[in-house]
This record gives structure tokens, C-alpha cells and sequence, in this order.
């Protein structure tokens, strides 16, 4: 859709990426789905193996593990538009730890939907006015509380389902948008949300970012956004202030990845100090305008969807573990002249790291990011270390889990 949440009629569909290989699902491969276009969302349902998108106009499509496609709309408790009787529109899905994917149902009376995990379906309508009905993205937090998207700069709902998801006798509901009082969000105009591994909700709008943390009573009118105040240079200022936040994602080491009209950045945990910018001016990023970030938890790798394509950066962090798991280390070896990062995956989350060599001499030591460790190949005064053999010992934060490697140098 366009910034209007208008049609664009895309009939490009979506693609999925395995083995180094692009598969489409899209009208010119699958005729089936000819009257679905504009497909802005994409949720997996891990206990089947299916994967639904949702299309802006054309309804629901779920992709079975077999490949077999499936389609909701008229056939379905999905409505259409008010005023719009063909379209049935899926602005978000996000799928719980229950496997019930909840659909918002952009435009329609009963705008937010759950098909549970055995296939049953229930449907909601928001207690709150809300310019056209205007519903997208869904983030679910540690509370198994929804966080629904609200377009045309209505803000943000929050949906608790109390004990049971059949029961509305418990329901619970609460609006954020801009302002003290009212859930003390940046603006109303909000763009993203993300949960971050402290259970906080980080909103994304059109003038920066509010976190929520508060999550556990968030219900209640006393919970509100916290605006963070960043430093850089010699300046502090809020966070992303004046910025136009698109997309927030985050890494292994708790970590904020956010998407601007600007370019990309990586903040700190908690969003006090800026890492990197990259911009089309200091790195092969394909446009400043960024539109989505997702991270492979298992290799660190940042995807980034801009408005010329898709591009990745192999960061430097990776989701931890509780325990130390197929610990790796690599270059090992590490070859002749190599001035790069060397790289230690598989740590416990946050583990403490120190290179030593054979005789225990302590060369350097650091702590994991997640669950991968960076060295530079130098010790603590600069200086690259020697031809020969260097012990890795690792500990995790409670001192507990402890692993060890080698990494040989050679020259």
C-alpha cells in the first residue's frame, strides 16, 4: 500500500529464500491466487509448518507444509472494508505461543480476528474510534498481550485476553497515543512496534521512539511510555526526535536495529548511545529509506528491505542460549595477514570470554554479544598477538556453564 494505505494493486506477491535459492508465490505462478495483491504481512504457524500473508484487498493466504494454498475471505470470518464490499483487507498477523495466528482485518466492524491452532475462529471489534476502522501490525509480548497497529495516526491498542481467549468477560483494553494521560506516546502516528528481550515494547512514529516498559501492567491507565534521551556528540536530544521510525528489530545482545527515512542505525540496549549509522553515503546500503529489518537469530545476519531492494549486514551479535551450544570459533585457523574480526558462536547468553595463552598468560577477555563473542586478534595494549596457539575459556553469567576452545594463529 502507499503512506495514504491505499491500494497500489503489486501483483509481485511474496518470495521465500532458501539453499541460496528464490521461490514465488504470486499470480503468474500460482493462477489461484489471481485476485490476491498487495501482500504487506507474513506470519509462520511453526506447530503445522504453514505460513499465512495477507493481502491488502485480497483476503488470507495460508501456505500449507505440503504446498497446498488456501484462501479466506468471503468463505471466512474475514470482512470486508465498510464501504468497500469486495476488499477484505489483512493489515498485521502475528502468530502466540499457543499457535492461534491473530489477524487485524483492516477496515471492517470486527476488525481484530484469531484462527486458533485447531482451526476455530474468533472475532473482536475495538472499543475505541479509530479513523476507517485502520488496523495493521500486531506485536505480542511476554503477557501474551496484543499490541495492534493503528494507521491514519490513531496510535496504538492494547488487547488483553484474561483467561481464556473464548471467554470476553475478562477482556481488556487500553489506548495509547500522544501526550501524558493518554499513554504518552511521541505522536499518534505510530509505524512499528518491537519487543526487546526485557519484555519492553518499543513504538516507532513519526517523531521518534516511546518505550513502553510497564508491559505486566500496561492494562491500567497509570502505565506510559518513556521517551529515552540519547547522546551524541554534544548534544542529548530524545530519541530519534523528528525522525520518521519505520522498522525496529532486535539483535542477540538486546540491541536496537531501527529503520528511518534516513538510513540505518544500531543503538544500544537501551538507547543511549548510537553504534553505526549507515547511510547510501558510508556503506553499500540500497536506499536511506528503510521499510522492514528481521535478523537470523542463529548467524546475526541483518536483513534490511529498503525501497530498492533488499540488502544484509553480518553483525556482530547472535541469540544466546542458556547453555554453551556447538561453540565455534572462526577463521580457524586464523590465516597469514588477516585483519578482520575473529568470531566465537555458540556462547551462553552474555558469557564472559577470555583469551589466554597456553601457559594461562591472559592476552584479552569480552563479553558476548548473545551468544557470539568478537576479537580483534590483539591484546590489551594493541598489539596483534603472535604465531601460535591461544585458549578460549567462557563462562556464563552465573558462573556455571563453562566451555573451551583453541584458535591457532598462523603467520
Amino acid at each position: 500500500m502507499n503512506d495514504a494505505w491505499n491500494y497500489t494493486f503489486n501483483p509481485n506477491g511474496l518470495y521465500h529464500f532458501s539453499d541460496e535459492q528464490w521461490s514465488g508465490y504470486n499470480l503468474y505462478v500460482y493462477p489461484k491466487i489471481d485476485s490476491l495483491l498487495d501482500f504487506i504481512t507474513v506470519t509462520g504457524q511453526p506447530a503445522n509448518g504453514s505460513v499465512y500473508a495477507g493481502s491488502f484487498g485480497g483476503g488470507l493466504l495460508e501456505i500449507t507444509k505440503d504446498n497446498q494454498l488456501l484462501i479466506y475471505k468471503q468463505n471466512s470470518p474475514l470482512q470486508p472494508a465498510i464501504g468497500d464490499p469486495k476488499s477484505y483487507r489483512v493489515g498485521g498477523l502475528a502468530t502466540d505461543l499457543e499457535n492461534n495466528v491473530w489477524i487485524s482485518n483492516y477496515g471492517a466492524p470486527r476488525d481484530l480476528l484469531v484462527k486458533k491452532a485447531d482451526g476455530q475462529w474468533k472475532s473482536f471489534t475495538i472499543p475505541f474510534f479509530h479513523l476507517e476502522n485502520a488496523v495493521a501490525g500486531i506485536t505480542i509480548d511476554d503477557y501474551d498481550q496484543k499490541w495492534i497497529i493503528s494507521p491514519k495516526e490513531n496510535g496504538l491498542f492494547l488487547f488483553n485476553s484474561g483467561s481464556s481467549i473464548d471467554n470476553t468477560g475478562d477482556d481488556r483494553w487500553r489506548y495509547f497515543r500522544k501526550g501524558k494521560g493518554n499513554g504518552n506516546l511521541p505522536s499518534s502516528n505510530v509505524f512499528c512496534t518491537a519487543k526487546d528481550k526485557n519484555g519492553f515494547i518499543w513504538v516507532g512514529t513519526d517523531n521518534g521512539i516511546g518505550i513502553i516498559q510497564c508491559t505486566q501492567d500496561a492494562v491500567n491507565n497509570n502505565c506510559e511510555a518513556v521517551l529515552p534521551v540519547v547522546q551524541q556528540d554534544n548534544f542529548a536530544g530524545f530519541l530519534f526526535e523528528g525522525e520518521e521510525v519505520h522498522a525496529i528489530a532486535v539483535d542477540g545482545a538486546n540491541r536496537k536495529w531501527v529503520g528511518t527515512r534516513n538510513g540505518l542505525w544500531l543503538v544500544s540496549e537501551d538507547g543511549d548511545k548510537i553504534v553505526y549509522r549507515f547511510t547510501i553515503d558510508n556503506s553499500p546500503l540500497l536506499a536511506n529509506d528503510i521499510s522492514a529489518i528481521s535478523i537470523h537469530t542463529e548467524t546475526g545476519e541483518v536483513f534490511i528491505s529498503t525501497s530498492n531492494g533488499i540488502c544484509s549486514f553480518r553483525s556482530t551479535a547472535t541469540e544466546g542460549t542458556e547453555t554453551h551450544t556447538n561453540v565455534l570459533v572462526y577463521p580457524n585457523p586464523v590465516p597469514p595477514g588477516y585483519r578482520g574480526t575473529i568470531a566465537i558462536k555458540g556462547l551462553a547468553n552474555n558469557a564472559q570470554v577470555k583469551i589466554t595463552e597456553i601457559d594461562g598468560r591472559m592476552v584479552y577477555q569480552v563479553k558476548a554479544l548473545g551468544g557470539q563473542a568478537i576479537w580483534d586478534g590483539r591484546d590489551y595494549k594493541g598489539n596483534a598477538v603472535s604465531s601460535g596457539v591461544y585458549i578460549v575459556l567462557a563462562t556464563d553469567e552465573q558462573n556455571r556453564e563453562k566451555v573451551a576452545a583453541k584458535i591457532f594463529f598462523i603467520k
